[in-house]
């Protein structure tokens, strides 16, 4: 598995902005998993919503594999002509060019309409599936390891695949309130379990940005850093283990439970810009007060003049930044603001990871992060 990073994203037209604008170099040692947004509750599935949203990842993400979760949804969803939520979406965005491969939820395995549209899934396509485990499995069920092996071993044969041919992604959600060593504690036991039950590629992934600004930076117009507690977290374990099939991932510039389409009159402007093993952020006020675009040109101004800004040059993302403050372009909403967020933290992820892997096994000093595997 030649990735440095997966990234856990909402297919949402931010996030695939910023992916169409990533170098190839960048593009192809990544492997995003995208995350269906949800419809608003009691409203009708809409097969055209889900079709949109798959020709959106197309354009962003073409002919390149990703994994797809539908974990924002009831593991029994169904669209309106009967069709599972997953099975339709897996066969929409395999229609629309990206090579997807379904992610298996382990708290939600039970549900008999849900595993049966993974088993369909697998029957179609010899994909490679991805069980993804909530912190309720890594800090419960993982530590009653004959339990947990038999319910692993019960997906496995369902879908008929061994460890070997399977994803598993350890997923701690939002650690913004973990301790490093906490955190570092139950990865390493998690790997350990799992390796014992023959898995080889684990992803380790979380999220430390907070659900809102205020709790990051508290004062309208003000700046402050936090930690990436998954970021260090995962430089410990490969320091200890270097073992490069121990992937990254994250969330990327958004809190692991923020809610699809909620619309936030109030909402502050900010830029969420990642540097190493921190996340600088750069708070305005609430849009009430100064419409985005004034705002967002102030904001870039102050990035563009502090000591974290990495240049235009470094990714597409920066340099709408640059163009931002000086006022060449206009970023006049919160979504174009997200794709230019995260466009640079994926790059700044992927150079931070394999700057770390080298650093750590000086054997991948000759390599560049587009030829390491």
């Amino acid at each position: 598995m030649s990735i440095l990073y997966v990234p856990l994203m909402a297919a949402k037209r931010g996030e695939f902005v910023a992916l169409t604008n990533l170098p190839a170099s960048i593009s192809e040692k990544m492997m995003p998993l995208f995350e269906l947004p949800a419809q608003k509750p009691g409203t009708k599935v809409l097969e055209k919503a889900i079709c949109r949203t798959a020709a959106g990842a197309g354009k962003a993400w073409p002919g390149r594999s990703a994994f797809l979760d539908i974990s924002k949804w009831s593991p029994n969803a169904r669209t309106e002509s009967g069709i599972h939520v997953l099975e339709y979406a897996f066969s929409q965005f395999r229609s629309n060019g990206v090579p997807a491969h379904p992610v298996v939820g382990y708290d939600r395995w039970d549900d008999p309409a849900y595993s049966q549209a993974l088993q369909n899934i697998r029957t179609m396509l010899p994909v490679t599936p991805c069980i993804r485990l909530d912190r309720e499995a890594i800090q419960g069920d993982m530590l009653d390891v004959p339990y947990f092996s038999a319910r692993m071993n019960d997906i496995m044969a369902s879908l008929i695949v061994s460890p070997s041919d399977c994803y598993v992604l350890v997923d701690f959600g939002d650690v913004s309130t973990i301790s490093v060593p906490d955190l570092i504690e139950d990865a390493e036991n998690a790997v350990r379990v799992l390796r014992s039950l023959g898995f080889g590629t684990v992803i380790i992934a979380g999220g430390s940005m907070p659900a809102a600004v205020n709790e990051a930076v508290e004062t309208p117009d003000a700046e402050g850093c936090i930690p990436r507690i998954e970021m260090l977290a995962w430089k410990a374990i490969f320091s200890g283990s270097q073992d490069r099939n121990i992937i990254f991932g994250d969330y990327l510039i958004r809190n692991p439970s923020a809610a699809d389409g909620v619309i936030a009159p109030h909402a502050n402007a900010k830029i969420r810009y990642t540097i190493n093993n921190q996340f600088y952020i750069v708070r305005g006020h609430s849009k009430q007060l100064d419409a985005l675009t004034i705002q967002h040109k102030k904001l870039s101004a102050k990035l563009v003049g502090s000591a974290h800004y990495m240049t235009p040059i470094f990714s597409w993302g920066d340099c709408e930044v640059q163009n931002c403050s000086t006022g060449i372009k206009e970023i006049r909403d919160a979504t174009t603001m997200v794709a230019v967020d995260t466009n640079h933290h994926i790059g700044t992820v992927i150079s931070e990871v394999f700057e770390h892997q080298q650093t750590v096994v000086p054997s991948l000093a000759t390599m560049s992060p587009s030829t390491a595997t």
